[in-house]
C-alpha cells in the first residue's frame, strides 16, 4: 500500500477508526504505554530478586508432595478466588459501559475474550513465612528457592530454543500480582478504548486491522488477568508461577484431578528449603520431620512461626 493509498483510506474513516490507528502507531500514546511489553515488565518479577518464597497447604498436602515429588499447579480457571481471571474482563466491561458500549458491542467483547488461545496454570506464593492472611490455606508454609523453581519448570515445560512450542509445552514466568485498582484502571481503561475504537472503526471498513487490533488489545488483557486481583485480597502479597501453554483441543486425561486439568510441577530436596509451621502444629514437629526425612528431604528445615499465634 503506497502512502497515498493509505490516508485515502485514514481520511475516510471515522473519529474512533482514526483513533485506534493514532494510538497503535504512537509509541507515546496512552495505549502503547500499557500494553504488551510495557506489562510484562512491570509486573514480571526476575526469579533471582525474589529470593525464598512460601506456599502455604496442609500437613496431609505436604505429605503427598514429598511421597510423590510432585505438586499439582491448578488450572487458572479452578483458583480458591472465584472471581480469579474473571475479575480483570468484568473491569473491562465495565468500563466499556463508561465508554457508551451499547450491549452488541459488550457481547462481541465477550465472545472475543471467551476464546482465547492459552491455557493458564499457576503456582502461588508469598514472600511473607509468617501470613495471617494465607494461614486459611493450611497449617504449614513450604519455602522454595524461587530461582530453581524457575529452571525446574522451564526445563520441563519450555522447548530448549523457544520453537515448536506444541502441546505439553509452556511459557513459564514469575508475576508479581497488582492489587491497586488505580493501577488496574490505569492499565485497563486505555486497552479495552482501543478495543472499541478498532471495533466501532475499522471493522468492516479495514477488517482486517481491526482484527488484528482486537487480538492485541485481547493478548494484553489476557496477560492483565493474570495479575491483577481484587484489592480486597491485598493482604496475600501473591507472588505466582505461571504456566501458559498453547490451548489443544482436550485435556490429557493423565493430567486431570477432580475432573479439572493440571500441570506437574516436579520437586525434590533442593528446591524446598523449609517448612514453617502454624502454632496450631506446633506439636507436630517431629510428624513433619518424620515426614521429610522417610522421603529424602532430610536437609530441608523444619521451623514454627515467629507469629504469636
Amino acid at each position: 500500500m503506497t502512502p497515498a493509498e493509505f490516508h485515502k483510506i485514514y481520511d475516510s474513516l471515522n473519529q474512533y477508526g482514526k483513533s485506534a490507528l493514532n494510538s497503535i502507531t504512537d509509541e507515546q500514546s496512552d495505549y502503547r504505554t500499557h500494553s504488551h511489553d510495557i506489562i510484562y515488565k512491570r509486573f514480571y518479577i526476575n526469579a533471582h530478586d525474589i529470593g525464598e518464597i512460601y506456599h502455604y497447604t496442609s500437613i496431609s498436602a505436604l505429605k503427598n508432595i514429598v511421597q510423590t515429588k510432585l505438586f499439582y499447579v491448578g488450572y487458572i480457571h479452578s483458583m480458591n478466588d472465584p472471581l480469579e481471571v474473571r475479575y480483570t474482563y468484568r473491569v473491562a466491561i465495565e468500563y466499556l459501559k463508561q465508554l457508551d458500549a451499547t450491549k452488541a458491542e459488550i457481547d462481541a467483547f465477550i465472545n472475543d475474550y471467551q476464546h482465547n488461545n492459552f491455557d493458564s496454570y499457576v503456582w502461588s506464593f508469598s514472600p511473607n513465612r509468617n501470613s495471617q492472611a494465607l494461614g486459611n490455606y493450611g497449617d504449614v508454609a513450604l519455602g522454595f528457592d524461587s530461582q530453581k523453581i524457575q529452571q525446574k519448570l522451564s526445563a520441563q515445560y519450555t522447548s530448549p530454543d523457544f520453537q515448536h512450542m506444541g502441546e505439553g509445552y509452556g511459557y513459564v514466568f514469575p508475576l508479581k500480582v497488582e492489587y491497586n485498582q488505580k493501577t488496574h484502571k490505569a492499565f485497563i481503561m486505555p486497552i479495552i478504548k482501543e478495543w472499541l475504537d478498532a471495533y466501532r472503526g475499522l471493522r468492516g471498513v479495514w477488517n482486517s486491522v481491526a482484527i488484528d487490533i482486537r487480538k492485541r488489545c485481547l493478548s494484553s488483557l489476557f496477560l492483565l488477568s493474570l495479575c491483577f486481583k481484587r484489592q480486597i485480597l491485598w493482604q496475600e502479597e501473591e507472588i505466582r508461577y505461571v504456566i501458559v501453554k498453547p490451548k489443544s483441543n482436550h485435556f490429557d486425561a493423565s493430567a486431570l484431578v477432580s475432573d479439572r486439568p493440571i500441570s506437574l510441577a516436579q520437586i525434590n530436596p533442593n528446591i524446598l528449603r523449609e517448612v514453617v509451621l502454624s502454632r496450631n502444629s506446633e506439636g507436630r514437629k517431629q510428624e513433619v520431620k518424620d515426614i521429610l526425612t522417610d522421603n529424602g528431604f532430610s536437609k530441608t528445615k523444619v521451623k514454627i512461626t515467629d507469629l504469636p499465634y
